[in-house]
């Protein structure tokens, strides 16, 4: 049977079977094809003359913007996610076509697009954009219809690109490729595809061993063409399930720490010649890559005996998510990225010591997560050995959250909020762009919610300029100083309960909301005193964050 064409190096692949008006999608499991990212933009930089969709354009990933390659992008998240998500420079303009045309799904809603296209269905259903201002933007591909229990939804166009690129652990000279795991949005990204797979894979065998059997599988028929890259995943990690016989790799946080400070100052041109234009294919960024000076690590410092502001936000964040599903009963909980996540994982914490027993879930595919102390990022591996289940997306924006929303709470971090509890991650007043949707979208639409905002006027706005996510779950908005709660989705949010500063114990909380926010209220009821932050707390969550990330 003949396999796929074999290449000797992501360059060399792209350039023979990418076309001019390609539409390529980059697939988003736990084997990001950043060394195809990279190939692409060295191939293509200047021609502006292909477009990618992606569930986000981060990290690695800026090398797109700064190659001028691409024409547009389809995606749900245009920033950084490491050390935190925040908008990166590079996109400020994007809404008005700069450094590309963008289209911004929802994340959850982008899979579905995918999975239709893969299945060979006319289209998608979704009711996440039904109240975003996302929708406005995307008329050509949605259509309004009433469901049979007469409400409303979306029917949503398929998304079919042309090549899909995935970067795989493994692979035989058929084409069968071996995926890590959680599987993120799994294979469907290369049913999808029209003229099948382009792939990287950590090493090519004669034969997969028999152990993979089990594992997630895209079927070799798919893929056109393959290429070795051994770290093709780099800087992101790469995790590696045992039967593959590859070892994995962890996430290169001071590389993606460099990359994002490097745009962050307008000196990205300068990062992408050094670690894209001048590599002369992937075995030469290696090169590079194991000859460079060692990256300064981010500084450490002693921790002060007292909560940062940041702290207190997580604590008192994780106190409501505790107290929610005290009182109604949520089985599970979906940490958003953020603040929003240490918050999830300290809310387990505080809810095992109750003896109760809730699962923590994050988009790409984690299940019940026992986070490992010491790595604050969302999506490490070093979290999978203590997740009880390694699914994918649709399992958990799908299922757990738009399917069972009535007993998933959604935590989530958010750039504005106003007093409806809507939230905005995309635009500001002035055009300059945020992050996007992300699976907030998704997941405001379809499960109540707990955000985190640190009190600032920016964030705690009397109207928000861009309606990314819808606020009416929106139970509890969460302060460094005390939550805003309100009894039904009809009322805005009001101060419910109160953390005075620690340099001003006599605080007054109408005054504290006053000078904080635009608009907000302190409410007709005085708000409940919040219990000091313990020090068992602070030494829970520095157990989780010891380097002071979020500090």
């Amino acid at each position: 049977m003949n396999g796929p064409a074999l290449h000797d190096d992501p360059d060399d692949m792209l350039r023979a079977w990418v076309e001019p008006g390609a539409h390529l999608h980059a697939a988003s499991t736990m084997a990001r094809p950043n060394a195809l990212l990279y190939a692409l933009a060295r191939t293509r930089e200047g021609r502006r003359d292909v477009t990618v969709s992606v569930a986000a354009v981060h990290s690695s990933a800026h090398a797109l913007a700064l190659s001028a390659a691409v024409r547009h992008v389809i995606t749900g998240f245009l920033g950084d996610v490491y050390p935190m998500p925040r908008h990166n420079p590079l996109y400020a303009r994007v809404a008005q076509g700069h450094p590309f045309t963008a289209e911004i799904w929802p994340l959850w809603t982008l899979v579905q697009r995918l999975a239709a296209a893969g299945a060979g269905a006319p289209a998608a259903v979704t009711r996440s954009l039904l109240t975003s201002d996302l929708r406005h933007a995307l008329t050509a591909d949605l259509r309004t219809v009433t469901t049979f229990e007469g409400g409303a939804a979306h029917l949503v166009r398929p998304l079919a690109p042309d090549l899909t690129l995935m970067h795989a652990v493994l692979a035989d000279r058929r084409g069968n490729l071996v995926l890590g795991s959680p599987s993120g949005e799994g294979a469907w990204a290369a049913y999808a595809a029209r003229h099948g797979v382009l792939a990287s894979t950590e090493r090519i065998v004669e034969r997969l061993p028999d152990g993979c059997s089990g594992l997630l599988v895209v079927p070799g028929h798919l893929v056109r063409a393959l290429c070795p890259a051994p770290r093709g995943a780099h800087p992101q990690a790469l995790a590696t399930p045992p039967a593959t016989g590859v070892a994995g790799y962890a996430d290169d946080y001071a590389f993606l720490e460099d990359v994002n400070a490097h745009c962050r100052r307008g000196a990205g041109a300068e990062w992408f010649d050094q670690w894209v234009r001048s590599p002369r294919g992937h075995a030469d960024y290696l090169r590079r890559l194991d000859s460079r000076p060692r990256l300064a690590a981010r500084p450490s410092s002693t921790a002060p005996s007292t909560p940062s502001a940041r702290e207190r936000l997580v604590i008192l964040g994780a106190r409501a998510v505790r107290d929610h599903v005290l009182a109604d009963g949520y089985r599970t909980v979906l940490a958003g990225i953020g603040h929003s996540h240490l918050a999830a994982w300290l809310a387990r914490d505080l809810l095992a010591r109750r003896g109760v027993d809730i699962r923590v879930c994050a988009e790409l595919g984690f299940y019940d997560m026992r986070p490992a102390h010491g790595q604050v990022h969302l999506f490490a591996p070093a979290h999978l050995p203590g997740a009880s289940h390694r699914v994918g997306l649709p399992e958990i924006l799908g299922g757990i959250v738009t399917a069972g929303g009535e007993q998933c709470l959604g935590v989530l971090s958010t750039a504005q909020i106003d007093r409806s509890g809507t939230l905005n991650t995309c635009l500001l007043p002035d055009g300059r762009w945020l992050t996007g949707p992300g699976g907030a979208c998704d997941i405001a639409a379809a499960a109540d919610c707990v955000v985190l905002a640190q009190a600032e006027p920016r964030r705690y706005v009397a109207s928000v300029r861009h309606c990314t996510s819808p606020g009416d779950r929106v139970r509890t908005c969460v302060s460094h100083y005390g939550r805003f709660e309100r009894a039904n989705s009809g009322e805005p949010l009001a101060l419910a309960t109160w953390l005075p500063p620690q340099d001003a114990p006599g605080e007054d909380p109408a005054g504290m909301v006053d000078r904080t926010t635009q608009g907000w209220s302190a409410g007709d009821r005085p708000p409940v005193l919040e219990p000091a932050v313990t020090a068992r707390e602070l030494d829970a969550l520095r157990a989780l964050d010891p380097d002071g990330v979020y500090r």
